[in-house]
């Protein structure tokens, strides 16, 4: 398992806000360096995502992605959730097919935003991560969990199948270990969770959004669109055959090279100069 030296207390306190939201289901602050924190701020429901929770932090993701200035999301629950998944009062058999459908629709329209967005997106997990919480922390690009964190797709112990959460699941994981928890329902801890590639960093569970913020800083420190474009590739090319994948990725890294910032950087190598500073053009 990968070990953090950072002095993340340190580090955290060196990092500038630069702007927050009013306090709402979601909450939204600017750091320093381009980097978006979208907090879930409902810990005493278990951060479900409700309707309102997941139209709130679909408004957050494109507010963020219409901004120029952000070149990253991390997503953040509470200390003992991350999310514990849909909020079951919204599913009950007395509620209606077109409310319940809209419950599915509204968290589809969250998970798509995240994906086709043109900055990647980070989870910061503490807690639960259950259900479509477990379906966040798979649609987001990478993600970092606390040691006490826990992760499950329960729902075939409540009689329904977690259908949407084995959407990013399967692309996250794989399939084999995605029916292992999707057909079992078991709960996994966060070392079994990295094994399975669904976390990239295990880390002390009050060092978690640091590490978070660390690993987007990476990120960060690239050109914002040539993360965006080659981000897209990826994503396209997953389920292509290898003839149709060569093709697109040729494609998209022809289109790279006209930037401006691919000439600075094949400059500077070539010449032997420092990294440019990247213009994100």
């Amino acid at each position: 398992m990968m070990k953090i030296s950072r002095d993340y207390g340190l580090f955290w306190n060196q990092i500038r806000r630069i702007s927050s939201m009013t306090p709402g289901l979601v909450t939204s602050e600017r750091l320093e360096k381009g980097i978006e924190v979208l907090t879930m701020n409902n810990d005493k429901r278990g951060n479900c995502l409700s309707v309102p929770m997941l139209k709130e932090l679909d408004a957050a993701i494109t507010k963020a992605n219409k901004s120029k200035d952000v070149r990253a999301l991390v997503i953040c629950g509470g200390p003992k959730f991350f999310s514990a998944g849909h909020d079951l009062r919204e599913l009950h058999p007395d509620r209606s097919q077109t409310s319940r459908e809209e419950v599915f629709t509204t968290c589809a329209r969250v998970m798509l935003n995240l994906a086709n967005a043109d900055i990647p997106s980070v989870a910061a997990v503490r807690g639960i991560a259950f259900a479509a919480g477990c379906q966040l922390v798979a649609q987001c690009d990478l993600a970092v969990a606390g040691q006490s964190s826990t992760f499950s797709t329960p729902g075939v112990k409540l009689g329904f199948f977690c259908s949407t959460p084995g959407v990013p699941l399967v692309r996250a994981i794989g399939m084999r270990a995605a029916k292992e928890l999707l057909m079992t329902g078991k709960v996994i801890d966060a070392n079994r969770a990295y094994a399975l590639n669904l976390v990239q960093k295990v880390v002390p569970d009050d060092q978690v959004i640091e590490a978070a913020v660390a690993l987007a800083n990476e990120i960060t420190q690239h050109s914002r669109p040539v993360i965006a474009m080659g981000r897209q590739c990826l994503m396209q090319q997953t389920y292509m055959n290898l003839k149709e994948a060569y093709d697109l990725a040729t494609k998209v890294l022809l289109e790279n090279l006209k930037l401006g910032d691919a000439s600075r950087g094949i400059d500077a190598f070539t010449h032997k100069k420092p990294t440019p500073k990247w213009l994100d053009k």
